[in-house]
């Protein structure tokens, strides 16, 4: 097989294997949260970041443009001063915990996307 047709085959494999329960129940989650108004907060690191950042912009617009009720949705992963100050000044494993602590409220959602499973600050974040 080309690369092309190995890369379809294994999307198409990993699509087949997504548990839709789970994703049905993420999605009650997430609507709970927007209709009592709490908050989302989304973290990951390296691509995990991007994906965190892509997710909550997609939302932020798509899900909540021009609806009457939204998502109070944020990337942990977006504020980079924030970030490298904590990484610096005390350690990177802090840096969405931190935030979680000036930010979270009793109810609030955070949604980790880690590729390995494993990502110290990320596991602290949840």
């Amino acid at each position: 097989m080309s690369f092309p047709q190995l890369y379809k085959h294994d999307v198409l494999k990993a699509i087949e294997e997504i548990d839709l329960e789970k994703v049905g129940r993420a999605i009650e989650i997430f609507t709970q949260a927007r209709d009592h108004g709490r908050h989302i907060f989304v973290c990951g690191n390296g691509g995990s970041a991007s994906t965190a950042s892509h997710f909550v912009c997609d939302m932020l617009k798509g899900a909540s443009f021009n609806r009457p009720t939204r998502f109070r949705i944020m990337a942990l992963t977006d504020s980079l001063p924030t970030l490298t100050a904590y990484s610096n000044d005390v350690h990177y494993e802090c840096v969405f915990v931190e935030q979680l602590k000036n930010f979270a409220q009793p109810g609030d959602v955070v949604m980790a996307i880690s590729g390995s499973g494993n990502s110290p600050n990320v596991l602290r974040a949840v």
